[in-house]
């Protein structure tokens, strides 16, 4: 098995990943430091091309934006397997696991580590044939949470916030504009919704925003994206809501529950339908009109760590 250690010199604060540099250089462990957006996904399927033959576990030393650049590069790979050492603010994809962060960090555990199957969620604009398509392995958000990811990136930047502080802040300033997004919504059991809601979110795991349970019966393997979708409310429910958005609980508060559309599907299309377009894809803002999400089952080999 060849390792090779995926790192983004910018996730984070940046401090770890040079450390990380360091006890790989001492380890004489293969590394590539990404040269800007996109670049991780570009070395990794080269890599994978050019050794077709040789079993290659890449690890994405970053946030889930890093991760879901290897998940894309390494797609479609027999060969290839993906793991993450976390660098990043949030790293919510392998919260789902419920391994310690130290483990993830340690690179003896890394590369003792074994991998299973997981799944990802495929997703393409509808109506262009040129568009191949992309692929995400944790999380979609349209909405009030894109919009919130959107403020992160800019709070990230004062001193001593991350994580989930910083997520909770960026709620905090997001809230005063409260804005959602204009949908139109089908799900593949034949309903649909069309109109304003505060936010969607579709995920093949559970968290987001550095630790909470923004789809808290999602799992990584079972066929299946769970949605999400809350209506138009009030700032003063969506506090009340906020309160139990960390450990998913918010679900079962019987007066939010009108509020509140949750599914398990196959795929499902979106229409956004206003001037704003933003759609986070894994942490990342990218942009959207009418687009189709799919699961691909089993479609990528993750690496656990060892204990």
């Amino acid at each position: 098995m060849k390792h090779i250690f995926i790192v983004n010199p910018v996730a984070g604060s940046g401090v770890l990943q040079k450390k990380l540099i360091q006890d790989l250089e001492k380890r004489s462990l293969d590394f590539y430091i990404t040269k800007g957006l996109g670049d991780g996904a570009r070395y990794v399927k080269a890599m994978c091309e050019s050794h077709p033959d040789e079993n290659i576990r890449f690890y994405a030393c970053g946030g889930d934006g890093t991760l879901n650049e290897v998940v894309n590069g390494a797609f479609g790979f027999e060969h290839a397997e993906i793991g993450v050492l976390p660098a990043g603010s949030g790293n919510d994809f392998i919260r789902n696991f419920g391994i310690s962060r130290e483990s993830f960090l340690n690179i003896d555990n890394q590369l003792s580590g074994s991998a299973v199957l997981v799944d990802v969620v495929r997703y393409m604009e509808i109506g262009d044939a040129k568009v191949a398509g992309s692929y995400a392995i944790n999380m979609f958000n349209i909405g009030f949470d894109c919009n919130v990811v959107v403020q992160m990136a800019k709070v990230k930047k004062y001193p001593f916030i991350g994580g989930s502080l910083a997520y909770m802040l960026s709620i905090l300033i997001t809230l005063i504009k409260k804005e959602g997004a204009n949908l139109i919504v089908e799900f593949d059991d034949g309903t649909s919704y069309e109109g304003h809601v505060l936010l969607t979110a579709i995920g093949n795991g559970c968290f987001c925003g550095g630790g909470l349970k923004g789809v808290p019966h999602a799992q990584i393997a079972n066929g299946l994206m769970d949605i999400c979708l809350i209506k138009d409310v009030s700032r003063r429910t969506i506090i009340s809501l906020l309160a139990k958005f960390a450990d998913g609980s918010y679900l079962e508060i019987e007066k939010l529950k009108k509020h509140i559309t949750y599914k398990k599907c196959k795929s499902i299309i979106i229409e956004r339908t206003e001037d704003n377009r933003n759609l986070c894809v894994d942490g990342e803002v990218k942009t959207m009109g009418k687009k189709m999400f799919e699961v691909v089952p089993n479609a990528v080999k993750f690496s656990i760590p060892s204990p």
